[in-house]
């Protein structure tokens, strides 16, 4: 899947051409997924959940950005091609929900960043995480559109833009 969403819009991949890079029949691809979107977000999700999970190694929430842009930045062709104009859906939903267990994670390792107004308040807590979430896919969304390509720059930015408290 990734080999062939590097190549071509997502589009444009069908079963078929999944199946025969695969090496698989068409019945296996419809047992595992049900499209190749799916099947592409599953694949990117796979990979950045490796990542969500090394987020408690990291020392500050930009290390953890630029692992995940790190990961964008080497998938670009696939991300891209995902795009018209905006991440296809379920690849979108994929990376919003990683990003999304990342921040849970960061926030079960830093209880103490919590500003007073949202502490306590699971659904406060699950306000603050989804617009972390989406705003962080709406930045990789305009920097893979923009063909930029400065990890550094870009994690700066999305950090610039992120309230205070994420960052103490």
């Amino acid at each position: 899947m990734l080999t062939l969403a590097a190549q071509v819009p997502i589009i444009e991949v069908t079963a078929s051409a999944i199946c025969r890079e695969a090496g698989v029949t068409r019945d296996t691809f419809y047992r595992h997924t049900t499209s190749p979107v799916d099947l592409l977000a599953d694949s990117l999700g796979a990979e950045i959940a490796v990542i969500m999970a090394g987020v408690a190694e990291q020392p500050a929430i930009g290390d953890a950005e630029r692992a995940l842009l790190t990961h964008v930045h080497a998938r670009a062709a696939v991300y891209r091609g995902a795009m018209n104009p905006i991440l296809a859906a379920p690849v979108r939903r994929n990376l919003e929900l990683s990003i999304r267990v990342g921040l849970d994670i960061w926030l079960g390792l830093h209880p103490h960043i919590v500003p007073a107004t949202l502490d306590g308040d699971d659904r406060a807590m699950l306000m603050a995480t989804a617009y972390a979430a989406a705003g962080t896919v709406g930045a990789i969304e305009e920097w893979l559109q923009s063909g930029a390509d400065d990890i550094d720059r870009a994690v700066e930015i999305i950090l610039a833009a992120s309230p205070d408290w994420w960052l103490r």
